[in-house]
C-alpha cells in the first residue's frame, strides 16, 4: 500500500526573505542591483563562510567593483537596518513551538559580524537552534551544510521540511533527501495543513507517545507489550517510532515485560510475536532468520495450523496466528513450503469461522485485516489467487456495519487494497479522532483462556492513520 509521508519531525528555515524581509534601494550611489551582485560574488561567499572578515570582504568587493569601501560598508548597514520581520511568520513559528512533537530551525547564509548585528531584530526564542554559514565554515547549497545541520539535528533528511527563498538552495536539500519547498505566499498554509489535518495530528500524536504505547485490559490493567510496539512499527514502516531491536533473540515473548493476569506468572515465547518481529527488525545476517524460519516451521501442525507458543506442552492454535506466521514466511520468499497452511485460512475465509473472533482476536475486522496483512506480504500468484477474490467478498459483507476505531481503520485498509469503497466508513473513523491527534483504542486481541479483551491506542491510531493515507 502506498502511504502519505509521514509530517515532518523539524522545519527548517532560512532567515532572509523568508523570516526578514528588506530592502536593496539605499541612498547610496550604489544601485540595488548592484548590491545584490556584490552578494553572489565568491567573495560575499567566503565572508559567510568565515573565512573572512566583513572590513575585508568590503575592501576585497572594492576592488572588483570599483566602488569605494566605504560607501559599501554604508549600503549594507543600511540594508540590514531596513531588515523587518515577516509577523505572519514569526506568529506561525510561536504556534508551532507549543508543540513538543515538532523543533524549529533556522539555517542561514550570514558573515559572523552580520548576525551579531540582527540580533535585536527578532526573538531567537522562537527557533531550537540557528545554524549559520559562518559558525558552521559551509553555506548553502553546498551539500556538507545540509548534512551538518542532519547530524546536528539528528534526524534523517524525510523527517525534515527546509523551506527557503532560492531554488537552489531547496534543490541541495533535496539532493540529501530533505523536503525541501520554495518559499511563498501560502507556505504557511501549506505547513498548517500539513501538520494539522488528521493523519497529521495522527502522526504527531504517535511521535509523542509511540514509545510508551502500554495496552490496556477491558478490566483497566495497564501492561507493555512487544507486538503492539511492533505492529505499530510495521502498519506506518517507520521503525523510529519504538524502541526495539533483535539484539541477541531467537525468538520473542508477547510481554515486554512482567506478564499479567497469568496466574502461573510464566509466559512462553511466541511464533506470533516472533513472526512480526522478523518481519519489522529484519535480524542480520540472513543466516539468523532462516534458522529462525527452520525452527518456526517445526511447529505446524498436520492441518496446516501452527502452534501459537514455542512450548509443545501449551498446544493452542489460532487460524489468525496462522495467517500471521505464514506472512512472514511469504515476506522471506518461503511460503510456498506451507501450503497447507494457506489452505487452512482459506478454509477459515470460506467458513466464515472469524465471525464471532477467534481465540486470540475478538473482532472479525481485525481477522480480516491480517488475512488482507498476509496478502500484501507478498505479490506471489498462487496467494494472491487463493485469498484475494474471496477476501475481497468476506471484506465487502463488512461494509457499514460500525464498531470501534479499530475495526473500521482495519476495515477500510483491507477495502482499499482489493478495490472496494468504503466512503461511510472512511467518515465514521474521522468523526471518532480524538482531540490529541489519537484514536481511542479498540479490542485488538485477548487471551485465550480467560477471554480478557486488550486494546491500545497507539496501535488504533497507527492503523487509522494508514486508513486515511491509503
Amino acid at each position: 500500500m502506498d502511504f502519505l509521508q509521514a509530517p515532518p519531525r523539524s522545519l527548517v528555515f532560512d532567515l532572509g526573505d523568508v523570516l526578514f524581509t528588506w530592502s536593496a534601494n539605499t541612498t547610496t550611489s550604489i544601485p540595488a542591483q548592484k548590491l545584490r551582485d556584490i552578494l553572489s560574488t565568491p567573495i560575499w561567499c567566503s565572508y559567510e563562510r568565515g573565512e573572512i572578515s566583513r572590513d575585508v570582504c568590503y575592501e576585497l568587493s572594492a576592488q572588483q567593483f570599483s566602488l569605494p569601501a566605504s560607501e559599501i560598508a554604508e549600503a549594507f548597514a543600511q540594508a540590514r537596518e531596513s531588515l523587518q520581520p515577516d509577523l505572519a511568520i514569526v506568529s506561525f513559528l510561536r504556534e508551532l513551538k507549543k508543540d513538543p512533537s515538532i523543533h524549529v530551525y533556522a539555517m542561514s547564509n550570514i558573515g559572523k559580524e552580520d548576525f551579531e548585528e540582527i540580533a535585536t531584530k527578532t526573538d531567537w526564542g522562537i527557533f531550537d537552534r540557528v545554524f549559520t554559514s559562518a559558525t558552521a565554515g559551509m553555506r548553502k547549497p553546498e551539500l556538507r551544510f545540509y548534512r551538518h545541520v542532519l547530524d546536528h539535528i539528528n534526524l534523517a533528511g524525510n523527517q525534515v521540511v527546509f523551506i527557503d527563498d532560492k531554488e537552489e538552495n531547496v534543490n541541495g536539500a533535496q539532493a540529501v533527501g530533505i523536503r525541501g519547498f520554495v518559499f511563498g505566499k501560502l507556505t504557511a498554509h501549506m505547513l498548517h495543513e500539513m501538520l494539522n489535518n488528521p493523519v497529521g495530528k495522527g502522526w504527531r500524536y504517535l511521535f509523542q507517545n509511540a514509545k510508551q504505547c502500554d495496552s490496556i485490559t477491558d478490566g483497566g490493567v495497564v501492561f507493555a507489550d512487544n507486538f503492539a510496539r511492533l505492529l505499530v512499527a510495521d502498519t506506518l514502516k517507520d521503525r523510529s517510532l519504538v524502541d526495539l531491536s533483535w539484539g541477541s533473540k531467537k525468538t520473542w515473548n508477547f510481554f515486554s515485560g512482567k506478564p499479567v493476569l497469568i496466574p502461573e506468572g510464566i509466559f512462553p515465547d511466541d511464533l506470533d510475536t516472533t513472526a512480526l518481529a522478523l518481519r519489522v527488525l529484519q535480524p542480520s545476517p540472513t543466516e539468523v532468520t532462516s534458522s529462525i524460519l527452520d525452527m518456526m516451521a517445526e511447529y505446524v501442525r498436520e492441518d496446516g495450523s501452527f502452534q501459537t507458543y514455542f512450548d509443545r506442552s501449551k498446544d493452542r492454535v489460532d487460524p489468525i496466528v496462522s495467517a500471521n506466521i505464514l506472512a512472514c514466511f511469504y515476506y522471506y520468499n518461503r511460503g510456498h513450503e506451507l501450503g497447507r497452511t494457506l489452505d487452512y485460512v482459506r478454509l477459515t475465509l470460506l467458513n466464515r469461522s472469524y465471525i464471532q473472533g477467534t481465540r486470540y482476536y475478538s473482532s472479525p475486522d481485525c481477522c480480516l485485516g491480517f488475512i488482507g496483512r498476509l496478502l500484501r506480504s507478498s505479490s506471489d500468484d498462487h496467494l494472491q489467487a487463493t485469498l484475494g477474490s474471496l477476501l475481497e467478498s468476506r471484506v465487502r459483507e463488512r461494509l457499514g456495519l460500525g464498531g470501534s476505531a479499530l475495526d473500521l481503520a482495519m476495515r477500510i485498509i483491507t477495502c482499499t487494497q482489493l478495490g472496494v469503497q468504503c466512503e461511510r466508513d472512511r467518515r465514521a473513523l474521522l468523526d471518532l479522532q480524538c482531540d490529541d491527534g489519537s484514536w481511542e483504542g479498540g479490542w485488538l486481541y485477548q487471551y485465550g483462556r480467560s477471554g480478557v479483551k486488550i486494546g491500545n491506542r497507539a496501535v488504533t491510531t497507527a492503523m487509522a492513520i494508514a486508513a486515511l493515507s491509503s
